[in-house]
């Protein structure tokens, strides 16, 4: 069979079997796109090839574009309760991990940290009543080497990461109204 080229299509029709195999579509579809006044046809039932293969891919854009929302901009359902869905399965990720030890609320971690640093300030006031009596009568150097080590010691005991510290959970304190 011979193929035909042609330059201007607009002037070229086609029956529902012809679009609907151009198409990929089935006869019946073409005719009720037809009838929802998606396709353009003539008298003789026929469908020019190129205003059709427009209208069609202008069809096909606007129902792209409204997967998202129902008929008259209205939430499609079933995309609303995926992403819901999609919320629940991120919480009880975010729970599991809390549980497990991996992550940390932040009001936890701003309460051990502030413990943590409340310790570290009461240590570092205690130096002088700790070291004074040993510092007495040393030359620089030795003053020097003997703070090192106790600043040393101090930080060496901070740095040790302790995940118990976590396990208290912090309850959320009511709301006490001032009546």
């Amino acid at each position: 069979m011979a193929t035909k080229i042609f330059a201007d299509l607009t002037q070229i029709k086609t029956t529902s079997d012809g679009l609907a195999k151009s198409f990929g579509l089935t006869r019946p579809r073409i005719i009720q796109l037809a009838n929802e006044n998606v396709l353009e046809r003539d008298k003789a039932s026929k469908y020019e090839v190129a205003g059709n293969v427009l209208n069609y891919i202008n069809y096909l854009k606007k129902q792209g574009e409204s997967a998202t929302s129902g008929p008259e901009g209205q939430v499609d359902y079933w995309q609303e309760k995926a992403q819901h869905e999609k919320v629940k399965r991120e919480l009880a990720e975010i729970e599991l991990a809390k549980k497990l030890g991996q992550i940390h609320g932040a009001e936890d971690v701003k309460l051990v940290m502030s413990e943590m640093l409340i310790n570290l300030r009461t240590k570092f006031q205690g130096f002088p009543t700790q070291l004074s009596q040993s510092l007495v009568g040393k030359n620089q150097e030795q003053v020097y080497e003997i703070l090192t080590i106790a600043v040393e010691k101090l930080l060496a005991e901070m740095s040790e990461y302790n995940p118990k510290l976590f396990d208290t959970e912090i309850e959320d304190e009511e709301y006490v109204s001032p009546d």
